[in-house]
């Protein structure tokens, strides 16, 4: 008996120490803090987290200043990026490397990119951004979530993955549709452009 009263405290030390991980609650990961209502499996969040330090490090790679300006965030393998750069080919490099992130399966780029535009041509941005977000979801043949689209200073900058030459023409012939727009710069990948293109399916 004595012994069995010995043994107790020590289990309970134990399992105050392991982490609760299940469909509702996941414990300890990374922080220390127990985080509840995770529906992701041990697995998935496993895999999240090998996706997000991958991307870290292959932005870091390209510049150390990525290292703090973007951060990203994988919720089963989906990829949300956030942060500020200095230019549109920066926030399309971005995306790009998420991509090209082993594991991933969509990209959400909501970087914002340093400009010294007016309050009168942001509220025309964001009003030719709207447009042509509607016309990429009412198309049927083009998958509207995997394209990102930013304006500045009403022109349109487009970058994403198309799955082939004709989606990636439709997306393009879209937003020169739209009233206003100055120009539309293309960063559309074709799904061969990338080095891990098994994700993306038809």
């Amino acid at each position: 008996m004595n012994k069995l009263l010995r043994i107790i405290p020590i289990i309970l030390v134990f399992y105050s120490c392991v982490p609760v991980i299940g469909t509702a609650t996941v414990g300890v990961i990374k922080t220390g803090v127990q985080i509840s209502e995770d529906p992701r499996t041990f697995g998935t969040i496993v895999d999240d987290n090998i996706i997000e330090k991958s991307f870290k490090i292959k932005i870091t790679e390209t510049d150390k200043k990525y290292f703090i300006a973007v951060k990203g965030k994988s919720l089963d393998g989906r990829f949300f990026i956030k942060g500020e750069v200095n230019s549109i080919d920066e926030k399309i490099l971005m995306t790009k490397l998420a991509w090209e992130t082993d594991g991933v399966r969509s990209v959400q780029n909501n970087i914002t990119v340093k400009d010294e535009t007016t309050w009168k041509d942001k509220a025309k941005d964001v009003l030719i951004t709207s447009q042509l977000k509607v016309a990429l979801v009412s198309d049927k043949n083009i998958k509207s979530g995997n394209f990102q689209i930013t304006t500045v200073n009403q022109n349109i900058y487009i970058f994403g993955i198309a799955r082939n030459e004709e989606e990636r023409k439709l997306v393009i012939n879209e937003a020169n549709q739209i009233n206003d727009v100055e120009e539309v710069v293309s960063s559309i990948f074709l799904v061969s452009d990338l080095t891990n293109n098994q994700r993306l399916k038809n």
